[in-house]
């Protein structure tokens, strides 16, 4: 976004912040880049949108329930989002119902695939959100600067740093729980005028847990990461960074009959960016990217099994990205770019152990994988931000993407070097108005996103109709000084929906008309500087038009309700979570990662937190989840219909009550 755009927008996160931190009241959160600086304000309950369709908060601010370990469970705490739960960790995450290939999650600004056939790994699996510094969310097709996205995009970032002297800084935590959950985190920068090294460090891990009656899940996880940063910034306007991670994994899930052993991941990423090149081009950033997740799941490692199987698959991601921001005028801004991806899938044999048969050999075996699919992606897209008044704003965007899919083996019914190429058209329009006499703004705008079928739906049917959604969003965000609220309401249509489900014993695909409406709804009151409460709510209604039945895997009306207190140095609270029935199911159809299994009764959860500042860097909090210790289960759960194609899957049932404390320092 141009520099004046991105200054109006972080004025109203920073008003917003400073109302509705739920923490230390009128305190603007910190920004990250190259500082010193305290703790955010302690925000534990849900954050609110920053405006009716777009959403930013900080990762490493504490809240309820226990703290993320990955990207899934993050976003679970925030309203219009839901987590498909496969085990402890590594849960799909939804928006307004919408998952997989329809929200588009990003690392710094360029996705990461998971390796995995039946979506043991989303990429959220490979995010521990602590070790970002912030996560901007879009919500529906109102951006084409990051693909095509029906449901919205995710992108966890990690802010460039920028010193004036030798500066050393950083952010360590620490997480203890019930069920033996123990993270260790650590980022630490030095750097000076010229550039910067950053090394980041995650290790997590839980027992199985257990559910409100006390009975065991087979969901124990153990996941490590590390990130090195070398930044080089010979001016303000400058920046060259290059980034290499590696992490590793392993989880038990308890919705099939393999559990995730290894999840080997090495990235890397390099950006350049140049600002204030001329009056009017006013940046220009390059990004390139390489991901490899090396996956082998099997049945004998982490459970027993009368017979040992094994299976290794593998994926490569490669891309790059460059766009420029202009100034057209001085109300007018224009972004431009090109992105291209490649996306290769690798499977390796389903091999019963036995006799010399090893594991090891079975693995080291040059031929044991065999290329499945190759995906290509060539975009190029254009937004617009036009000011028609210092109070009234439109904004514009269009995209075209050239997309290739080939099967390089026998691969969703296609035989090797079938091919597929479509040509896919997404944009929007929107408006924006600041009200004069109060303090209101209100937005209305229209998108719509084509995107192509995925690798893990082409896998059940390679010739598959590619999806698109028209959508109306509109929105409204009061900013008083003791009532901040913001509401955001949607009305979409698919056509060639890509519905997934078992008809005849056999998994399958197939396109159908689908509508889906909803709303996100979020208030905060101020009861005095040190006293608020929050109510959030989301709710969404679809539909299968074609079969004339509920579309399967939406969720159930939901909302929170929270107390905050806090004086500066002693803080609590708690929120309560309310759920209601779903019975409008579609049973036996779903997602790529879960489909309807029967009806879900509602359920309500309390959670209770405490802490206290010991100094304006460290801070110590305790809380409880489930304090009733309820059972219960989620509805958006339930494993893939590959594993059981007449779709019947044990439910898996939320944790039961569990403490935590967490204690985190930044220096």
């Amino acid at each position: 976004m141009p520099a004046s755009s991105r200054t109006r927008h972080a004025t109203y996160f920073i008003a917003l912040g400073a109302i509705t931190g739920a923490g230390l009241l009128g305190t603007p959160p910190q920004t990250h880049a190259g500082g010193h600086g305290h703790l955010a304000p302690i925000v534990i309950t849900a954050p609110v949108m920053t405006s009716p369709g777009e959403l930013e908060t900080d990762p490493r601010q504490a809240r309820l329930p226990l703290p993320a370990q990955d990207g899934g469970s993050f976003l679970k705490s925030i309203p219009g989002f839901t987590t498909s739960r496969k085990g402890g960790t590594s849960g799909d995450p939804e928006l307004r119902g919408q998952g997989g290939g329809r929200l588009n999650i990003l690392m710094d600004g360029h996705p990461v695939l998971g390796g995995c056939g039946q979506r043991m790994d989303p990429p959220t699996a490979y995010i521990y959100p602590e070790s970002y510094d912030r996560v901007r969310i879009f919500k529906g097709p109102q951006t084409v600067r990051y693909g095509a996205a029906p449901a919205g995009v995710v992108d966890f970032q990690r802010d460039p740093q920028r010193f004036d002297e030798p500066t050393v800084t950083g952010h360590a935590s620490m997480t203890v729980g019930r069920f033996d959950r123990t993270d260790l985190m650590a980022d630490v920068t030095a750097g000076s005028s010229e550039g910067y090294a950053r090394i980041i460090g995650t290790i997590s891990k839980q027992d199985d847990y257990r559910d409100g009656d006390g009975d065991k899940l087979h969901s124990q996880f153990e996941r490590w990461s590390g990130t090195g940063i070398l930044g080089w910034t010979p001016d303000e306007f400058t920046n060259l960074e290059f980034a290499y991670e590696r992490s590793d994994a392993e989880a038990a899930y308890g919705d099939r009959m393999m559990d995730g052993t290894t999840f080997d991941r090495t990235g890397y990423s390099l950006t350049a960016r140049r600002e204030a090149l001329t009056p009017w081009l006013d940046a220009v950033e390059f990004k390139a990217f390489y991901s490899y997740v090396d996956h082998v799941m099997d049945n004998f490692r982490m459970r027993s099994a009368p017979q040992q199987t094994v299976s290794f698959p593998d994926r490569r991601t490669t891309g790059a990205k460059v766009d420029a921001e202009l100034v057209l005028a001085e109300q007018t801004w224009l972004t431009v770019g090109l992105d291209y991806t490649e996306d290769e899938h690798g499977r390796g044999r389903r091999t019963t152990m036995g006799g010399a048969n090893t594991l090891q050999e079975v693995l080291s075996t040059d031929y044991s994988r065999n290329d499945t699919a190759e995906f290509r992606d060539y975009g190029m897209y254009a937004e617009l931000e036009h000011g028609l008044t210092a109070r009234d704003y439109v904004f514009f965007g269009a995209r075209i993407d050239r997309n290739r899919a080939e099967a390089e083996s026998m691969y969703g019914g296609a035989t090797p070097g079938t091919t597929d190429r479509n040509t896919l058209w997404s944009g929007f329009a929107r408006y924006e108005r600041d009200l004069a006499d109060l303090p209101l703004t209100l937005n209305i705008g229209v998108g719509a996103a084509e995107r192509a079928p995925d690798f893990w739906e082409r896998m059940k049917d390679f010739d598959l109709e590619t999806e698109r959604l028209t959508q109306l969003d509109a929105g409204v965000q009061w900013r008083g000084t003791r009532v901040n609220a913001t509401l955001s309401a949607f009305y979409g249509e698919f056509s060639n929906y890509i519905l997934v489900g078992a008809e005849s014993g056999d998994p399958d695909a197939r396109n159908i008309s689908a509508s889906h409406y909803g709303l996100e709804a979020d208030l905060t009151y101020r009861f005095s500087p040190t006293l608020s409460s929050t109510t959030t709510l989301a709710w969404v209604r679809a539909d299968n038009d074609s079969d004339n039945e509920p579309l399967a895997q939406t969720p159930p009306l939901e909302g929170t309700l929270s107390l905050d207190y806090d004086d500066g140095r002693w803080f609590a609270g708690g929120v309560v979570r309310a759920v209601e029935r779903q019975d409008r199911i579609h049973e036996g159809f779903g997602t790529i990662y879960s489909v309807d299994t029967g009806e879900t009764p509602g359920f309500a959860t309390l959670g209770l937190y405490a802490g206290h500042r010991f100094t304006q860097q460290t801070h110590a909090t305790i809380g409880v989840d489930n304090v009733f210790d309820r059972k219960y289960r989620e509805h958006i759960q339930g494993g893939s219909p590959d594993l059981d194609p007449n779709g019947r899957f044990a439910p898996l049932n939320e944790p039961g009550r569990q403490y935590w404390m967490k204690v985190a320092t930044r220096f």
